[in-house]
């Protein structure tokens, strides 16, 4: 009895710690190709802030976007972020993103330059994941007059194309808010910084 009880104990433990959100990068579902730029369906904002390009990077670098995001809509609340391979920034570095309720996403970085930073995100669990084939997003970043301009751009390929107007209506509904709610964050706690 005693060893059935500690059998079962050691097996609940296990099944525990083997995260159904890929736990390791082997498990990860090889991220899909990247598409020509008329395939996705695109939201773009952007916002100006006061400091050079070099400032305003280093901040990004030391405060993600991902530290600003609130949930929008159907978009969940970001609970962890795990780099499951290389180092988050470098290309082809891996990390899981959790989701409130149990669902997931995965990114990887595929350029980081002084003035961009390109990465996918793929295999999304949450209900609007179902339609998405991948997601290819940019930050640029653009010396200015009058300071440093960040740009964000967020391209859904859709899975299907009968699901263009539905990821139409997602990024407009929920997406831009969520960015938008992101970057002015950031632009506030840079700002603050500079204060």
């Amino acid at each position: 009895m005693r060893r059935t009880a500690v059998l079962a104990a050691g097996l609940l433990a296990a099944i525990l710690t083997i995260s159904p959100q890929h736990a390791v990068a082997s498990d990860v579902p090889a991220p899909p190709e990247l598409a020509k730029e008329e395939r996705y369906l695109s939201n773009v904002i952007s916002v100006t802030l006061d400091g050079d390009m070099a400032e305003v990077r280093a901040f990004m670098d030391a405060n993600p976007l991902t530290d600003f995001l609130e949930p929008s809509g159907s978009i969940p609340k970001i609970t962890d972020v795990v780099v499951l391979e290389g180092n988050w920034g470098d290309p082809n570095a891996l990390r899981r993103v959790d989701l409130e309720g149990g669902y997931w996403a995965h990114e990887r970085v595929l350029t980081n330059d002084d003035d961009e930073f390109t990465y996918q995100i793929w295999d999304i669990t949450t209900s609007a994941g179902r339609f998405i084939n991948h997601i290819h997003g940019e930050i640029r970043f653009t010396q200015e007059e009058s300071g440093t301009k960040v740009t964000w751009s967020y391209n859904i390929k859709p899975r299907f194309f009968f699901a263009r107007p539905s990821i139409r209506n997602y990024l407009t509904d929920d997406f831009a808010p969520f960015m938008e709610n992101g970057l002015n964050g950031f632009a506030a706690a840079y700002a603050a910084k500079q204060s």
